[in-house]
């Protein structure tokens, strides 16, 4: 083996062999160092430091503008009803003299104001009876009235008066001096008799029948006028139904008595002869049998809620009917009276 420039061996493999440097790495090391040095700085050491958040709330808080207005009102509120200072009272000297003469000696007599108080309830119960008033007083109490009609008298909290305005009946009226004038006469002045709590109605009939209203009105002062108007202007004196009146199937007086009862009346007033007929479906007329009107009444006072007394005045009664008619009227309380 040769070498060039006359170079030893050593020289050579001196030259040639790499030489290994520690510096870099050391470089290296320390980097990885710094590195890992600030990451756990960064991980443990700083969130270490920071203290753990507080929930706190400040002193002072800011109340809504309508809890602000309710305070306000409320203190206001306060401070004017708010007790009122106290006074002393005041105090009087007595303005004459205390020495005062002793009272003469006086009888002694028992007092019973109880004794009194009823012996002056005697005294005016007494008087308004002489003086017919304490009738009447009891009436407006019971919110009844004291009726009389043709010399029938009674007490009644629903009345109705039913005329029968046929021909017949005007005739034999008249024959027993009884004008029309009579019976508008003395409907009129039962009528204003009543007081304002007691109920009237008012009928006139033939085979159809007209009302003054359809259905009871009170004894005031304005209906009772109505009613004294209707007795002067629409009672019929010719003995004819007027074109618009009511006309049952059942026409005459059973369909008459029934629309009475259905008021619930305790006194019906009738006034009539007595001799009743109605229309046939098939045409011509037909004679109502008392019996069967005994039969109706009896009906219709079943299904009332109380027996109405029934008081009839008659003109002229047939003596055949006369006898059915006082059993009928007797049945119920009620009174008769033949003109």
């Amino acid at each position: 083996m040769q070498f060039r420039q006359g170079k030893t061996l050593q020289e050579y493999e001196k030259r040639t062999t790499p030489k290994f440097k520690f510096g870099p790495l050391i470089w290296a090391l320390i980097i990885q160092v710094g590195i890992l040095l600030a990451a756990v700085f960064v991980v443990v050491v700083i969130p270490s430091i920071k203290k753990d958040p507080e929930f706190v709330a400040k002193k002072t808080i800011y109340l809504p503008q309508r809890e602000l207005e309710h305070s306000v009102a409320l203190s206001e509120f306060q401070q004017v009803v708010s007790k009122p200072a106290l006074m002393e009272r005041l105090t009087t000297e007595a303005l004459i003299s205390a020495d005062m003469p002793s009272l003469p000696s006086l009888p002694s007599q028992e007092f019973n104001p109880f004794d009194n108080a009823a012996n002056s309830l005697d005294d005016t119960a007494a008087l308004l009876g002489a003086s017919g008033l304490m009738g009447s007083l009891q009436g407006l109490v019971s919110e009844s009235s004291k009726v009389s009609f043709f010399g029938i008298e009674d007490q009644a909290t629903r009345v109705v008066v039913a005329f029968d305005i046929s021909q017949s009946v005007l005739t034999k009226a008249k024959k027993s001096g009884v004008s029309i004038r009579q019976l508008q006469a003395e409907a009129t002045e039962l009528v204003q008799g009543l007081n304002a709590n007691t109920l009237f109605g008012l009928i006139q009939f033939s085979r159809s029948y007209d009302f003054f209203e359809d259905y009871l009105v009170t004894g005031t002062k304005s209906n009772k006028a109505a009613g004294v108007t209707w007795l002067q202007n629409e009672f019929r004196t010719d003995g004819k139904s007027g074109r618009n009146w009511i006309r049952q199937d059942i026409n005459g007086v059973q369909s008459v008595i029934e629309a009475a009862f259905a008021w619930q009346p305790d006194v019906i007033f009738i006034i009539s002869d007595g001799d009743f007929q109605r229309t046939k479906s098939t045409g011509g007329s037909q004679n109502v049998s008392w019996e069967e009107l005994s039969r109706d009444i009896h009906r219709l006072q079943e299904a009332s809620e109380k027996d109405a007394r029934n008081h009839f005045v008659g003109f002229q009664v047939k003596p055949q009917h006369k006898a059915e008619l006082l059993n009928l009227v007797g049945r119920y309380q009620g009174q008769y009276r033949e003109l």
